[in-house]
Order: C-alpha cells, then structure tokens, then sequence
C-alpha cells in the first residue's frame, strides 16, 4: 500500500505537464472555432428558433473554449448541429478532428503518465538496508 502511495505521489508531480498540455490544445481549438465560424454566429442569428444566440457559440474566446471543453467530454453533437445551422457542412471536420485530436492527446499523455511512474525501477522490492522492520 506504501508503495502505490508513493507511486501515486510522484504522477501527481507530473500532472501540471499534463494540463498545460491539455490548455495548449484547447486554446487552439477555440481559436481556430472563433476565426472560423464566430461570425456566422452574428450574421446568422435569425435561423435559431428564438432569434437568440445559443449558450454555446464560437462568438468570443471564452464560448469558444467551453464549447471545446465541451466536445472533449463528449457532448459534441448539440454544438455542432447549432454550428452547422448557422455555418454549412465545414463544421464537421472541425468537430471531428477536435474529438480525434483531442481525445488521443488525452490518452497519450495520460497512458504516457501512468507507464513512467510504473517503471521496472519504481516497482523493486525493497532492499534488507531499506528495511524499516528490522528489529535491533
């Protein structure tokens, strides 16, 4: 139990590798949905039934990095109806390539987290001059 405590301690050393990561895609994704499709947004608002704008647009960078938040947990298909509503079909690939790329950075860092800290060297057993149980 030490021993997976420890482990444990170490990979959540490493985390902020992991998330700075994980904002750098994000913050691609947003910008590009807000260069690409934030104006359709605003020259198009009339085709939404309230002739509002949605909850989640690529107006401003901040909807734009909820929404892409949004698609990397995996409620992606709403916000691309709503894009393609105002947009046309290029909304698609940008959905899609958000989910795939998104997704596999996820995996493959978290995979790559997890493998480094579960290492040949980190599971040994301890050696008899690192026993602590020795009685005198």
């Amino acid at each position: 139990l030490n021993l997976l405590i420890s482990i444990m301690g170490r990979t959540m050393g490493a985390l902020g590798n992991l998330t700075f990561v994980l904002c750098i895609i994000i913050f691609i994704f947003a910008v590009m949905g807000m260069q690409l499709f934030g104006k359709n947004y605003v020259d198009n608002v009339d085709r939404f039934p309230d002739h509002d704008l949605p909850r989640w647009n690529f107006t401003d960078f901040m909807h734009s990095f909820m929404i892409v938040f949004r698609v990397l947990c995996g409620e992606w298909i709403e916000s691309m109806w709503d894009c393609m509503l105002v947009g046309d079909v290029s909304c698609i690939p940008f959905f899609l390539a958000t989910v795939v790329i998104g997704n596999l950075v996820v995996l493959n860092l978290f995979l790559a987290l997890l493998l480094s800290n579960f290492g040949s060297s980190s599971l040994s057993a301890p050696t008899a001059d690192n026993d602590t149980n020795k009685i005198a």
